[in-house]
């Protein structure tokens, strides 16, 4: 189950990423320079831990890339909604 899971939110992450990086290019705004940094780090975090079913921290590991899929889309999302909006939240 955890590997279907992971699964639908590497699409989600992809498809995220393509829109985000869309909403880069046409707008610029403050609210990337604070957005950003954090979906790298994120990304980062993702490419290097390991396929391997170790644990880590008392966490599978792919328990922990399902969690940064997670918060990487939420981001996302927020991200998205903050620069569709004139008041936003920043």
């Amino acid at each position: 189950m955890s590997d279907s899971i992971e699964i639908i939110l590497e699409v989600l992450f992809f498809i995220l990423s393509i829109i985000w990086i869309g909403k880069i290019l046409i707008l610029r705004s403050d609210k990337q320079i604070v957005i950003n940094p954090v979906l790298i780090g994120i990304s980062s975090l993702l490419v290097i831990l390991p396929n391997d079913s170790i644990t880590l921290l008392g966490f599978e590991i792919q328990h922990i890339k399902i969690m940064l899929y997670a918060i990487y889309c939420m981001v996302v999302l927020f991200g998205i909604y903050t620069t569709n909006q004139k008041n936003g939240i920043f």
